[in-house]
């Protein structure tokens, strides 16, 4: 096996040779003369990942969690151009939840590195090594092949699939997809985007906003939308699923339906009219912006202009830097108020941890998803 695949574990080949190999290092672990330590895997986590960085950032991902999530984690790492039959790496790892404890946690990750044509017999090699009884999570990185057999295997033996839109070559292109997997899986299996997780204190500070009854009527007459997003210094990476669902789950809430389709704007991002309930259209840009301390993709500010009573109003959440937003309404050009609020920015690991806690469907973040592809 070639060396960088080494430092993963212990090499082995066949669901049997895995198993008896994951028993050894438990007993291994059992004689260093420590406290006693449980295997008490809570769930089945299936990676599936095409590039090994993306496999590392999900194993310390796993390990970070295992003391709330402990788990029989099966990472496939798939390299379809190389010619050679699937090998599989792994190792157990231990970790003390807190000092005074008595039992650690065990957690169990393995390795699948396919390589060639990996469609025929992935799942079958995944599959058993599954914890029975289990929930089991599919996580997805990069653009998921939503039609190809391998992934429809994996995603039927799933309770929840995640992906991250964030990934995705062309989020405008593969979110539809996505809108798709969520109605073919319903009843089975529930989808959810760690975009729309990122997406969670941004839809509370928005809510929050018509919380207060003189700004509530607002909503019926709302005249236009901004939510900008950012990108890289050269604005080559352009990632708007956020703005995209951030669009989707307010229209979905206040009934917008499209009034033209999404299409790109001279200035960069898109352009296009959307239609409130028994309204005008009015228009909404998803605009990309050069943030310095922000992943491309991220939300950096939401601008939303109503009329109500005879009065404009503006109502504004935007970041002040990487952690802090500042909150503003301004109601016939007199600001009524501005505060700021505390955004810490999630990270992968709590991004994953809290969709672990959930299994069933989401049906906010599907009416949102619908929403926006809707625009296509």
């Amino acid at each position: 096996m070639a060396q960088a695949v080494a430092d993963w574990g212990v090499p082995a080949k066949g669901v049997a040779a895995i198993e008896r190999e994951l028993a050894r290092l438990r007993r291994e672990r059992q004689r260093e003369g420590r406290a006693s330590r449980a295997r008490s895997s809570v769930l089945d986590l299936i990676v599936f990942a095409t590039r090994e960085v993306h496999a590392r950032r999900a194993a310390a991902s796993i390990a970070e969690l295992s003391r709330r999530h402990p788990s029989r984690a099966v990472i496939v790492l798939a390299d379809r151009d190389a010619p050679s039959e699937p090998e599989a790496a792994l190792t157990v790892r231990c970790d003390v939840p807190a000092p005074a404890d008595r039992h650690e946690l065990c957690y169990e990750q393995v390795l699948v590195r396919a390589r060639g044509p990996i469609e025929p017999r992935i799942a079958s090699a995944v599959i058993p090594l599954l914890v029975s009884d289990l929930p089991v999570f599919l996580w997805w990185t990069g653009t998921p092949p939503t039609g190809a057999h391998h992934f429809t295997q994996l995603a039927g033996a799933s309770s929840r699939v995640i992906v991250d839109s964030a990934d995705f070559a062309r989020a405008e292109a593969t979110l539809p997809r996505i809108a798709a997997l969520c109605t073919a899986g319903r009843g089975r299996y529930g989808v959810t985007d760690l975009s729309w997780t990122r997406l969670t204190a941004w839809r509370e500070l928005v809510a929050q906003l018509f919380d207060v009854a003189d700004f509530r009527p607002y909503l019926a007459g709302v005249t236009g939308l901004r939510a900008s997003y950012a990108v890289d210094v050269d604005g080559r990476q352009s990632h708007p699923s956020q703005a995209l669902l951030l669009f989707g789950w307010l229209g979905s809430r206040l009934g917008w339906s499209p009034a033209e389709p999404l299409s790109s704007s001279e200035a960069g991002g898109h352009l296009f009219r959307a239609r409130r309930v028994g309204g005008e259209p009015f228009p909404v840009r998803l605009r990309p912006h050069y943030e310095r301390d922000l992943a491309p993709g991220d939300l950096s500010g939401v601008r939303l202009e109503a009329a109500a009573g005879g009065r404009h109003a503006m109502f504004d959440v935007d970041r002040v830097d990487r952690e802090h937003v500042c909150v503003r309404v301004a109601i016939a050009g007199h600001p009524v108020l501005e505060r700021v609020h505390v955004l810490p920015p999630p990270g992968v690991v709590e991004l994953l941890g809290e969709e672990l806690t959930i299994m069933a469907s989401d049906p906010a973040y599907e009416e949102a998803l619908a929403a926006a592809v809707s625009l296509g």
